[in-house]
């Protein structure tokens, strides 16, 4: 099966190709602040919806980390991008992670932000009491992933109790790609044994307040693969707030040597 390509939403600006992946349950629209701050006379900026998510094609398919990398990829092609810094949310770290094992002649470097990487998971749906990070987190996602209205309904809500978070989207017609993506792209070990012999340059963010990453991980990773790895910590929640888009944009402009 031949891999679709994925609507981009952004594409302006001259210089090296800067590619923003965004996370899961949300479209293009959650890097707002970081477009914002960043200088286009320095990078060509490209930001499509994933599969499944915004305008994007949701067919009827997994939604692995390899699939949502396939579609990266035959849109990069497209467009005629050969390399470029691929930068990460939340799910879109596993995506941009997975292009950079696919294909490491098109990821000059990584920038991931808030990265959700697990050691291990468990399919069971009551361990929140568990003294171990991994199976309260494993809980949670079966939980989600079994409550469609309620977590509908709760993304609805952001728009009035959140109203700084942009691009969040999970609806009827989002949750198929939602619920797979989950389950079979965050649900899973591979990304976090992939970075720890990862050979791109990466960066490793973590917000201070972020309660969806658990940080022992990165910093586990880091240790493992110093040659390419570093890691650094960032005020700030899981999503992608105003004050934390200057220092994004800087981040993802900045040279790493």
């Amino acid at each position: 099966m031949t891999a679709p390509t994925l609507p981009v939403k952004v594409d302006r600006g001259n210089g090296p190709a800067l590619v923003l992946l965004h996370g899961l349950g949300n479209n293009h629209e959650s890097w707002t602040y970081v477009l914002r701050e960043i200088d286009e006379s320095r990078n060509r900026i490209i930001a499509p919806d994933l599969l499944g998510f915004g305008d994007a094609p949701k067919p009827q398919v997994d939604y692995t980390p390899g699939q949502h990398a396939d579609a990266v990829i035959a849109t990069l092609d497209e467009l005629g991008v050969s390399t470029a810094v691929v930068a990460g949310h939340s799910m879109g770290c596993i995506v941009a992670a997975e292009v950079a094992r696919k294909r490491p002649d098109l990821v000059s470097r990584l920038v991931l932000l808030g990265a959700p990487t697990f050691r291990r998971i468990r399919r069971t749906r009551r361990r929140f009491r568990s003294r171990v990070a991994e199976d309260r987190y494993s809980a949670i996602f079966n939980a989600i992933a079994d409550s469609p209205d309620l977590t509908i309904t709760a993304a609805k809500g952001l728009d009035v109790f959140a109203p700084l978070v942009k691009g969040m989207e999970i609806t009827e017609e989002t949750w198929p790609a939602f619920r797979s993506s989950l389950q079979h792209t965050i649900m899973q070990t591979r990304t976090y044994r992939d970075l720890m012999g990862l050979p791109v340059p990466t960066l490793l963010v973590y917000g201070r307040l972020d309660v969806f990453v658990i940080k022992r991980n990165l910093k586990a990773i880091a240790r493992r693969n110093r040659r390419h790895v570093r890691y650094e910590t960032l005020l700030g929640p899981h999503e992608i707030t105003p004050v934390q888009g200057r220092a994004v944009a800087e981040m993802l402009q900045s040279d790493p040597s």
